[in-house]
């Protein structure tokens, strides 16, 4: 009977102990004059008093990669003013672009770096809304020292860092950072990551043991058309302008998701785990050797089925303790969690703002994720 009474009085923290993520859909980007949004990949968002901005990225509005659709980049700038507002254009960036990276800063939304199908771009552009006029207004920052595409980016004491990406020579491992308060001394390099250069990763800004650190968490790096994934994980201490190695992800993952959360915690939020991904690379490998025929056609049915049956990404939460040192699970999201998207911090959680859900397929879904 004792034990019966215990576990009764237990039901209820249990369950609330077990869901400990809460998503809250918002509403959907608005529909085009060609029908709904298909949403984007690659989008740069943050927060700007109070109304979330989306801009730029890119999509498959002709058909899906597998049916011979190409992407095509965009440059339309979307406002919601809360959640249960509406989706409004306020502007477009200077040209259609996606893929730089993108953090929240003083009311302003910092878009880095970033490409299109024909180049990679190093210029940084500060949008902000102004509610008292309804205007979005644009200004520029000193650009990177490189063009760079799906790099990191993290705010720290009023200091812009970047790091990693994708440069026309290769993928990068160097630490950057650009005084916010000061942009006119230009960018400064920092000690580069003692680990393999990496895009497709994330950089986070959370108080360490020995004071503000930066996290970089996973990757990936692709050469001579061979990926490799990253479960490694970094601490850069700033003060002491030094890194070290953490204990890793329990998978390699890129693409993902990461945020603050609390005085001590990193929370990495989905990712593409490389299986699907290295199945479709090695297919495409193969085919760049076989002439057009029976075997060609053959290869490219398998990839297609790989990428149009693809089961999704991630859907788990993780959380790294700075000063433990040490992650724990905190549960799995029963959404299809995009990856190629910016999470921008809300109130007690975070926001996943449309975003890539498997290769090719957007969603224009918006999603708040409440952290218990």
């Amino acid at each position: 009977m004792r034990l019966f009474l215990t576990l009764f009085l237990l039901l209820p923290l249990l369950s609330r102990a077990q869901s400990r993520l809460e998503p809250v859909r918002w509403p959907d980007l608005p529909a085009q004059d060609v029908g709904p949004h298909l949403g984007v990949a690659g989008a740069y968002s943050g927060v700007s008093h109070g109304a979330l901005l989306l801009a730029g990225g890119a999509n498959f509005p002709r058909g899906y990669p597998w049916e011979g659709g190409n992407k095509v980049w965009q440059a339309d700038i979307y406002l919601l003013d809360r959640p249960q507002g509406t989706w409004r254009l306020v502007g477009r960036l200077p040209r259609p672009q996606g893929y730089g990276a993108s953090v929240s800063w003083n009311n302003r939304v910092l878009c880095v770096g970033g490409n299109d199908a024909q180049r990679r771009y190093a210029e940084v552009l500060a949008l902000r809304w102004d509610a008292a006029t309804a205007r979005l207004l644009t200004d520029s920052l000193p650009s990177l020292p490189k063009p760079l595409a799906n790099l990191a980016a993290a705010v720290a004491d009023d200091k812009l860092y970047v790091f990693g990406g994708e440069s026309d020579q290769g993928a990068e491992s160097t630490l950057y950072v650009l005084d916010l308060q000061k942009p006119q001394k230009g960018w400064q390099k920092r000690a580069a990551l003692p680990a393999p250069a990496r895009a497709y990763t994330a950089l986070v800004a959370q108080t360490g043991p020995r004071g503000p650190a930066l996290y970089v968490l996973g990757g990936r790096q692709t050469v001579a058309d061979h990926t490799t994934l990253f479960a490694d994980a970094y601490e850069y201490q700033i003060r002491r302008n030094r890194w070290r190695a953490l204990p890793p992800l329990n998978r390699g993952l890129s693409a993902h998701g990461a945020v603050a959360h609390g005085p001590h915690t990193v929370l990495v939020v989905g990712g593409d785990d490389g299986e699907r991904l290295l199945q479709i690379e090695a297919l495409n490998n193969q085919l760049k050797t076989r002439p057009p025929g029976t075997e060609a056609d053959r290869l490219t049915s398998e990839r297609n089925a790989l990428q149009a049956e693809h089961p999704g990404f991630r859907r788990e939460v993780w959380a790294y303790h700075t000063l433990r040192r040490t992650w724990s699970l905190v549960g799995t999201l029963p959404i299809k969690v995009p990856v190629t998207t910016p999470l921008v911090p809300w109130e007690e959680g975070f926001l996943l703002p449309s975003g890539e859900v498997a290769p090719g397929v957007r969603t224009p879904a918006v999603w708040q994720v409440v952290v218990n």
